[in-house]
This record gives structure tokens, sequence and C-alpha cells, in this order.
């Protein structure tokens, strides 16, 4: 949906924004109303940024202020240990000095978990998404100074997963299932050879080592289809399967820390024999260290492939986040992440590496509106001089409930 023109809207949430930095008292917590036996949650995120190189050049760069505004609502009930939920989220964006990228996103999101008893018990989730790639990600990469509008995308989710057996159970069972669809709505000529459906399947079993721990052993499955195939592309189609095979470990809140570890390897394989398969080395690691009630670290590391954007068959793509969160009184907390992450072209002479740095100041004002101010870095080094780029976005937010 494209721009809803709401620069009204904007200048009274910036005054919003400027009166509440004068009170002070505890963090979110936003209210629910009933009606009937529904609750409502609604809440409104609003934000207000600088970046100094909106297209993400390497060079003309263009630099603008970004006026975000976020209202979602949450519908819920709950039924013993069973919860069904539905969440609606508009996103609006306003570039003050871009007006071609302002653009208004819509997301619509289906939860449903249902415990049939103690070892019984089902995941349902959908989402809706009908928004926008921003200039200079996704297939804009390195060409947004050529288009005059973000690239348009619909993306359709839905799926579940079904677990057999207990926390405390000595051996569980989790199967899953997800379909989603890519559906690009502009600039046809072109992303209507990037449209696309993927299905997912995986299974994993777990194995209790340990009161708070389990050993596990996990299989997925990825099959991609692709709407159309692109006559003048040497290579032919992009449809591909790929199968990932992890062993590993997870635990709770033992000796301060939790999470998982998970190695294993890939395989991809492609329908189309001209172009290369690929497999190697696979991991996910996900460990949170808390050496005081007031601070945690967080250390995220995976190994994952993405769908080109145009270049190379697929990418192969891995990316290491380490993140500190520390409370310094009850009312004010920090968070800095630096994140560096590898993208590998496959069969293309490109290769990226990316970094990412993130500093956020929040202050608890009220029970209903936290406040924060932050920086945050970005910085692509690419074998291909025209994708390289730096950028710098400086931003003050609040988020408000009722």
């Amino acid at each position: 949906m494209r721009r809803l023109d709401t620069k009204a809207l904007s200048t009274v949430i910036l005054a919003s924004v400027a009166s509440l930095v004068v009170h002070t008292t505890l963090a979110l917590e936003p209210a629910d109303y009933k009606v009937g036996p529904v609750f409502l949650t609604p809440t409104l995120d609003t934000k207000l940024s600088y970046v100094d190189n909106l297209l993400r050049s390497d060079n003309d760069e263009k630099n603008t202020g970004i006026s975000t505004l976020k209202p979602r609502v949450q519908a819920w009930l709950q039924n013993g240990l069973n919860t069904y939920s539905f969440t609606y989220e508009l996103a609006n964006y306003i570039y003050f000095d871009s007006s071609d990228d302002d653009f208004t996103d819509n997301t619509f999101n289906l939860d449903i978990h249902h415990e049939f008893n103690a070892k019984n018990m089902v995941n349902v989730f959908g989402e809706y998404y009908i928004g926008h790639e921003e200039r200079g990600t996704g297939l804009s990469e390195g060409v947004a100074q050529l288009i005059d509008e973000p690239v348009e995308l619909d993306r359709t989710v839905f799926g579940g997963n079904y677990t057999y057996g207990g926390k405390a159970s000595k051996g569980r069972i989790k199967l899953g299932a997800k379909a989603t669809e890519h559906e690009y709505q502009n600039f046809n000529r072109f992303t209507k050879y990037r449209s696309r459906d993927h299905y997912d399947y995986d299974g994993t079993f777990f194995w209790k080592v340990a009161p708070k721990t389990d050993a596990l052993v996990e299989v997925r499955y990825t099959d991609t289809e692709y709407d159309k195939t692109n006559p003048a592309v040497f290579g032919g189609s992009y449809d591909s399967e790929e199968y990932n095979y992890l062993v590993g470990v997870a635990w709770e809140a033992t000796a301060k820390t939790s999470g998982s570890i998970k190695v294993g390897a890939y395989d991809r394989t492609y329908d189309s024999n001209a172009r290369s398969d690929d497999d190697g080395f696979s991991w996910e690691v996900d460990v949170t260290y808390e050496p005081r009630t007031y601070a945690r670290f967080n250390l995220e590391s995976r190994r994952y492939s993405e769908e080109t954007n145009g270049l190379g068959d697929a990418i192969d793509a891995n990316e290491t986040t380490l993140s500190w969160d520390h409370d310094w009184n009850s009312r004010s907390s920090t968070n800095m992440s630096f994140i560096y992450g590898n993208e590998d072209y496959s069969s293309s002479n490109r290769e990226d590496d990316l970094y990412r740095v993130k500093a956020t100041y929040n202050y608890a004002f009220r029970r209903w509106v936290d406040f924060g101010v932050g920086y945050r870095y970005e910085d692509r080094d690419s074998d291909l001089n025209f994708y390289d780029y730096n950028r710098n976005e400086v931003f003050l937010e609040a988020k408000l409930s009722m």
C-alpha cells in the first residue's frame, strides 16, 4: 500500500514524544482491555531518525530524516495453557528529504498454542505481510539510484509444529512444517523472476542427559520453487532442495547460562544441471550468560542459505552477533550489539563482509511509555566495489501503551 500522508500526524507524535521526556516512573507494561473472553492490547512505537546514506550507496550519498509510526493491536484469549492470538501492525515511514521512499506496510499475524495434555502440544502460526524492501536492500542492492520507488513485496507464511513429550520426559520429538510465498508487486519486468515459494520441513529428537540439559538430533528440508525462469540468464531454473543435518545440546539456566549449540552439515542441489550444487559445514549457536541479575551477554552465530538477489546461484551466509544488555537501575538500561556477517554468492565473484554496530540507551518514564536514544552503524565491504557502503544512523524513539 503506497504512501499514507501522515505528516500532520507525525507532528502530533513529535510533540507527544517531547512532552514525555519530562516524566519518570516504571517500565513499559501494556494494559489489556477485556471484551467478553477476548483481551485487546494496543501499543504504539514511534521513532525519529537521521541517516547519512539512505540508499546504501558507495558514492553520491543522500541523507534524510525519517519518521516511523507503528500502531499495533493484539487480540488474544487464554483457556488454561492454551492461547490464541491475532495481531495487526501498521508501519508508516515518512522520509523528510525523499518522499519517493514514503511507504506504509501492513502485517497480520496469527498464533495458536494448544496443549492437549502434558505430552501433546501444537503450535500454529501465520503471517500476511503487505510491504516493501527499502531501496538499497534486497533486489535493489547496488542499483537503488536507478529506481524511483521501493520494491513492493507481499509475503504469506503459514505453518506449525507438533511436540510429543514434556520438558521432563526422557525423550521428546518435535515435527514442523512451513510454507512461505514471496510475491513482488512492481518492476514486474525484472521481479517476476524472483517471486517464489519455500516449503520447509523439520524434525528434532531431544534426549534428556541432565535435569535441565537435552542432547538433540535435527533434520531440516527446504524445497524452493520459482514462479518463472528467466530465459536470458545462464543456468536455467533456480529451483533447489536443501538438507541440513545437525546434532547438539540445549540447556536452561545452568551455571548462569542457557542456550543451544548445534553443528552439522548442509547439502543444496539444483534442479538445473547448469547450476553448481553446494555442501559444507553448518552450525547454530545461541548462548546467554547472566553473571548478574542486571547484566546479560548473548552470543548468536549461524550458517544459512539465502536466495540470490541477482548474482550467482545462492548466498552462502554466516552471521555472528554479540550483545550486552545492562540494567543500571530500575529505570535506565543500555544495549550494545556487534554483528559480523559474510555472504558468499556461489558461482560468482562476489563475496561481502558486513559489519553492524548498535548502541541504545533506554529510560522508563511511566508504566505506559519507554523512551530510547541510539546509534547504528553499517558497513559492507564487497569484492565488487559498487556494492560497498557505510551508513550512520542516530535515532530517538518512544514506545507507548494504554
